[in-house]
């Protein structure tokens, strides 16, 4: 008999039973996936039937902090942006993964530091690259 949460909350029993029909098995699947479309469509359609609806030239025209805009506002903005935003992220997410390693350092087989310090290298390599290339420069 299977101990642990399985067996205190009584699933095993269900889990164990063969359905009577093939596709019987993801009813609540697709039920729990209605009700998540339900929920997040929900507020978006009252809001569009019970809202006030008195546009406007004021209530339409774009602004920037409670200020007129100036200029057009399609602009181009510098790849170099996206370049800065792909390396936040990229050494965010080392930090994301490092950390429980770290915590977890003593307890881990040489396996783990191994795949670690490959993961760590390929990190370092991607900053030796943006810097050779000069991406972390700002001009």
């Amino acid at each position: 008999m299977p101990s642990g949460l399985l067996s205190t909350l009584n699933i095993v029993p269900l889990l164990a039973s063969a359905p009577s029909e093939p596709y019987s098995a993801y009813l609540l699947l697709g039920v729990m996936a209605l009700l998540a479309v339900g929920f997040a469509c929900a507020p978006l359609i009252l809001s569009a039937i019970l809202a006030p609806k008195k546009p406007g030239d004021i209530k339409e025209a774009p602004f920037e902090c409670g200020l007129e805009s100036k200029g057009d506002p399609w602009v181009q903005f510098n790849v170099q942006y996206y370049l800065y935003a792909l390396a936040f992220v990229i050494f965010d997410i080392e930090a994301v993964f490092l950390y429980p390693w770290a915590v977890a350092f003593t307890g881990l087989s040489f396996g783990a530091f191994l795949a670690m310090g490959v993961f760590i290298l390929l990190l370092a390599e991607s900053l030796i690259y943006l810097w050779i290339k000069g991406v972390l420069t700002w001009k």
